[in-house]
């Protein structure tokens, strides 16, 4: 039997904002550009082009990080807890588990399951915040007017804000998360007999 009633449940609603939320941050990450990451990520690119750099920021607020593989890492991490998602949502929907014996074990899984999901969200989008914040702060005149910069692998574009908006579904995400663990382990979304 199909319990397609889940998606008008407490958790149903939960596991489709979830699913939003993480789409919304893989695409942001996805329309931010790679090139110009690779270009920010050397500073001996910077000199290279002749791209002026502001007299007033200070070299050691730049994060040591490469955000290339910053955004490699969010895209991977977003996709996991995405299909991970979706698989847990299709398995309340197809198994009917809600009206299982096994409910509230398997419900306290998910919601441990969530509790890491949060955590994993939390840390990359501090690290994808950081990353915008440097993309900004090291060619500040060419990244506020989204200027394109010849390079030998063609023009880059910085694609301004895609990193930040990235950041900001997975903070909203890993909101969602914490909400569906409490809301597992607090036992609100019990099946009501009517």
């Amino acid at each position: 039997m199909v319990d397609i009633n889940y998606l008008c449940s407490l958790l149903g609603f939960a596991n489709l904002i979830e699913l939003i939320l993480l789409a919304g941050g893989f695409i942001a990450v996805c329309i931010a550009s790679s090139g110009y990451a690779q270009l920010i990520d050397s500073y001996s690119n910077i000199i290279k082009y002749n791209i002026t750099v502001p007299s007033n920021v200070d070299s050691k607020s730049f994060y040591d990080i490469d955000a290339y593989i910053i955004k490699q890492a969010d895209q991977a991490i977003l996709m996991i807890i995405f299909i991970l998602t979706l698989i847990t949502l299709i398995i309340h929907i197809l198994f009917n588990i809600r009206y299982r014996y096994t409910w509230h074990r398997f419900s306290t899984i998910i919601a441990f399951l969530c509790i890491i999901y949060a955590f994993a969200l939390c840390g990359i989008s501090v690290v994808v915040a950081c990353w915008e914040d440097k993309l900004r702060k090291r060619l500040t005149n060419i990244y506020l007017n989204n200027q394109y910069i010849n390079t030998p692998n063609g023009f880059v574009k910085p694609q301004i804000g895609s990193a930040a908006a990235a950041s900001a579904f997975g903070f909203a995400a890993c909101v969602m998360f914490l909400v569906e663990a409490l809301i597992r382990l607090r036992r609100l979304a019990d099946k009501i007999e009517t």
